[in-house]
């Protein structure tokens, strides 16, 4: 009943856009298979002439590279792998052999689940190489063969319209605009280095897949999809010098420029993995547009404003909150990302962030302080990446990060996918085992909570306050509102749940270095070294305990972590101060 609710929910919220796109997308994957018309042959002998330009392109990745300087040689090794028939996405590595198949269709990587095939399909390995290697006379010639052959089998092996499905597979949209920027960033990278026939099946790639994309954006998906296709084909028009795929790339970014961010320059869907993800392509698009003569003042703007607002939520540790569907290592850390913002001319300055509308804020200062999401759970025509965290808090003390949410193991429907998006892996209350919103499959969500925020701040210190209901088909209704106070010493957290009598429990999680020790209505937190970190003191709880729960830092990798749980058998008041105590900073580790 849950998964019809939430798929139910997702779909009334979609916007009419989205509704005409999902309804083409699926009426091509399931009609046009069927039909007697060879779309691959179709495609290749409408594929437009390309009259190749680089310069822009190649100018703004090597931007790219300088900003990513300290990974070069772990990112060459992986090519060097690669280059071997070994590859490795989201902690999951496929052994292909010496073949050329190195493909997410291949046997080997039939288990792999479909984030996984993606980014196979997408190429990805391929960034490797023009991040990995220190020039482009330092790729070998074997390695230039062996990445030709790669591009030689996917043009036998992966025609348009399989029978797999149109749109489908190999043919997502979404892998179309990765490998698109893939090898036509690896063109421009490596020009000098290919020979013509090569360099000519380049183009000829290029030009069948950005035209396949042109007739096929993701206006049903929306979206981070969305910006990907907009840049896909940004790139591939300057590339290719065809100027209506370099407008509609364009027009597309242009538009969810103005759609998809809020006003203080965070990206709608909330997570700031996806956030960093989505802005570099704004940087690439700005950088490359100036570039190549045509300065667009909309793209540039959005650019700007998501960089302030990367520069905002940069926690002490440097490494992103993991709120909502994020983890460690997919997009650029926050402090490359932030070099190649000020490489491509935009400067970033918190302090010219100057709204709250993204619901993110911080309490505290310095190396100690917290960070409380306090927003919707989600735009409601994009819910996919959004999880049920209402008044979630996350904490630093002494630079190391204390509190921590939880991560996102994998997309795949299943146990992890929906304890990762549960209340209960949140630093918030749960009421009677319920969630505040409904979810079904991987991506479906059904629910608001319309909070009611209040954020204030004086000599002593900051206090904010969130309150909303929770209501709806399947859904427990009780109002909560929770209140965090900073000051110099001490954070104070209040929790009342109103017009209930069932039980209820607030959560704190702590990251798997610190360990929690309870004494009656205290908890001490300590570091593997015995060294207190944090004094927990509750109020109003009738039941303190320590328990255990997974944390996902990255994809495909779960750690055990304590989590505090204080417990009330019916509504009213409960809460906890946390006082921070001295810590060492020191690295920490989530392998």
């Amino acid at each position: 009943m849950a998964n019809y609710l939430a798929l139910f929910g997702t779909a009334v919220n979609k916007q009419p856009r989205q509704l005409l796109g999902i309804a083409r997308r699926t009426a091509k994957s399931n009609v046009l298979p069927k039909l007697p018309i060879d779309f691959e042959a179709r495609y290749e002998a409408n594929r437009p002439d390309v009259r190749r330009e680089t310069a822009a392109i190649r100018a703004n990745l090597e931007e790219l590279r300088e900003s990513t300087t300290q990974r070069r040689d772990a990112l060459k090794t992986r090519a060097e792998k690669a280059e071997t028939g070994t590859v490795t996405f989201l902690n999951e590595t496929v052994s292909f052999g010496t073949g050329a198949e190195v493909t997410g269709s291949a046997q080997a990587a039939a288990s792999q689940s479909l984030l996984w095939k993606l980014k196979c399909w997408g190429f990805e390995h391929l960034k490797w190489v023009w991040l990995g290697y220190d020039s482009p006379t330092a790729v070998p010639e074997s390695a230039l063969e062996v990445h030709r052959s790669w591009l030689a089998e996917w043009n036998s092996g992966h025609p348009i319209g399989a029978t797999a499905g149109y749109l489908r597979r190999e043919w997502m949209p979404h892998a179309v605009s990765l490998r698109l920027c893939h090898w036509i960033r690896y063109h421009a990278w490596l020009e000098d280095r290919l020979s013509d026939p090569f360099e000519h099946e380049i183009e000829q790639f290029v030009a069948k897949n950005a035209a396949f994309l042109a007739s096929n954006v993701e206006y049903g998906v929306g979206g981070n999809h969305l910006v990907e296709n907009g840049i896909a084909l940004l790139l591939a028009g300057v590339y290719a010098g065809i100027p209506t795929w370099r407008r509609q790339g364009t027009t597309i970014l242009e538009r969810c420029g103005e759609r998809q961010f809020f006003a203080d320059g965070g990206h709608y869907e909330r997570s700031p993995m996806y956030h960093l993800l989505v802005s570099q392509r704004y940087l690439s698009a700005a950088d490359i547009l100036r570039r190549h003569g045509e300065p667009n003042e909309v793209i540039r703007r959005t650019a700007w404003s998501g960089a302030q607002f990367a520069a905002r939520i940069r926690p002490p540790d440097g490494r992103i909150p993991l709120v909502n569907d994020s983890v460690f290592g997919e997009a650029l850390p926050i402090e490359e990302f932030l070099t190649y913002a000020d490489r491509t001319g935009i400067d970033t300055d918190p302090a010219q962030c100057q709204s709250d509308a993204s619901g993110f804020y911080w309490l505290g200062s310095g190396e100690t302080k917290l960070l409380v999401v306090a927003s919707e759970l989600a735009v409601p025509s994009v819910p996919g990446h959004a999880h049920a965290h209402p008044g979630q808090i996350c904490g630093w003390v002494g630079g190391t990060r204390v509190l921590t949410d939880t991560g996102v193991y994998e997309y795949a429907s299943g146990h992890r996918r929906d304890q990762a998006r549960s209340v209960r892996s949140h630093n918030t209350v749960q009421v009677a085992g319920s969630e505040p919103a409904q979810f079904g499959s991987s991506f479906h969500f059904c629910g608001r909570i319309d909070p009611e925020i209040d954020y204030t701040t004086t000599e002593t210190g900051s206090t904010l306050t969130m309150t909303y209901t929770v209501k709806g088909i399947g859904r427990h209704r009780y109002r909560h509102s929770r209140s965090v106070t900073a000051t110099d010493d001490e954070w104070r957290i209040e929790d009342e749940i109103g017009a209930t009598e069932r039980p209820w429990q607030s959560r704190l999680h702590l990251h798997p270095a610190y360990q929690a020790t309870v004494d009656s209505t205290e908890v001490t937190v300590r570091d593997d070294e015995g060294t207190d970190c944090l004094r927990v003191v509750a109020v109003g709880a009738e039941e303190v305990t320590v328990e255990t729960a997974p944390y996902f830092p990255e994809y495909g990798r779960e750690r055990s972590r304590d989590v505090i749980t204080f417990s009330r058998t019916h509504g009213g008041t409960m809460g906890y101060t946390l006082v921070p105590e001295m810590a060492k900073q020191k690295p920490q580790s989530d392998k």
